[in-house]
């Protein structure tokens, strides 16, 4: 018989196998919901930011709390869809920062290029549904590039060109920290220029600053991701708790610039009636070429780098054309469900490297595919 004897006592070896399992699969899961926790907390305010370089324009002002949330539920999408197809048993697929300036350059052209005369919910459903069509098309190029298995050729890009197209990624982010700072539209340098002309406007500055340098020497210093996750929490707590001391009310800070006006949440329906296609102008859609052009070659060129970058994290291959050709079945079901903006944020994988042991089985999504 198939089993461990120890005085009079037998234990089936099924028995000791099945409860060995049992503890690493409760063991797994508690790891695999830190780690969301985690992400959530590092990628949600970003999601917020990110909202803010789509949609800079003033005409975008009155519609932000339906488009915050349009942004964080087609973040979603991509996200799950991506963790579903990707060979990279620790992705979580967190979209990437570089395509969003090609799209926020389109929504300010297109509310430039109708004017004045044109209704503002028109203007808003014209940039919603071109960048949509310009996300999925930006999934076609990508299957384009893995099926010709041209992904590797990212490595003889000289460095001065890098690092000139990260440079020009962090000074639209801080652009977008600017505008969320000071609640003004923020996206050129001349904006930028004038928010200093206001002292009360430099204020409300300081703390996103300082918050900003904080982050930075906490990530540079600390590889324990728990510590920048409980950084982020932090910042909050002491802005409320000064307030408390201060005796000031959320209304005074209200008042003072310092937190949002307060604004109706966006429904559902808020959400559907964005999409109303009898408000959409198509005139606007080939205008677009030209920005999608340099979007579609800067985030082909964006994920390769970030796929390489893996790569030399873990110590092995990787598949870069299969990677690539991932974003087509992601950038199609996020079409169809109203998906705005992105490609895979793939250097967000680094967060989940010391897990991929612990996920080779893949069990917990891609065994429902």
């Amino acid at each position: 018989m198939d089993s461990l004897y120890h005085g009079n006592s037998s234990v089936s070896r099924v028995s000791l196998t099945y409860k060995k399992n049992v503890r690493w699969n409760l063991a797994h899961i508690t790891n695999a919901l830190m780690y969301g926790i985690i992400n959530s907390i590092l990628t949600i305010p970003t999601m917020y930011g990110y909202a803010v370089i789509l949609f800079t324009h003033k005409d975008f002002a009155g519609f932000m709390p339906a488009l915050s949330k349009l942004v964080i539920y087609s973040s979603a999408v991509h996200q799950v869809m991506f963790t579903l197809v990707s060979s990279l048993p620790f992705s979580i697929g967190q979209v990437q920062d570089a395509g969003l300036i090609f799209l926020g350059t389109m929504t300010t052209s297109i509310c430039n290029s109708l004017g004045d005369d044109v209704p503002v919910k028109a203007k808003v459903t014209t940039s919603i549904v071109v960048i949509s069509i310009a996300t999925a098309s930006l999934g076609v190029f990508l299957v384009v590039v893995g099926k010709l298995k041209l992904a590797a050729l990212a490595s003889y890009l000289p460095m001065p060109v890098i690092g000139g197209y990260l440079a020009f990624i962090g000074i639209f982010c801080f652009y977008a920290g600017l505008a969320l700072c000071t609640g003004l539209v923020v996206n050129s340098f001349e904006s930028m220029i004038s928010v200093f002309n206001n002292a009360h406007d430099v204020l409300l500055c300081v703390p996103g600053i300082l918050g900003g340098a904080l982050l930075f020497i906490v990530s540079r210093r600390y590889d324990n991701s728990f510590i920048l996750s409980g950084s982020i929490l932090i910042m909050p707590i002491v802005f409320f708790f000064i307030l408390l001391i201060g005796g000031i009310s959320v209304n005074d800070a209200r008042d003072g610039g310092w937190i949002d006006p307060a604004k109706d949440p966006a429904t559902v329906s808020d959400l559907i009636g964005l999409f109303d296609f009898s408000l959409v102008h198509w005139d606007q859609l080939p205008k677009q070429f030209e920005t999608w052009i340099g979007m579609a070659f800067i985030v082909a060129l964006s994920s390769c780098l970030d796929i390489a970058a893996i790569e030399l994290e873990m110590g092995k291959k990787l598949d870069l054309n299969h990677e690539l050709k991932t974003g087509w079945l992601v950038k199609r079901r996020q079409w169809s469900a109203g998906r705005l903006y992105g490609v895979v944020y793939f250097l967000a994988n680094y967060l989940h490297l010391p897990f991929q042991d612990q996920l080779s089985h893949r069990w917990y999504l891609r065994d429902y595919l």
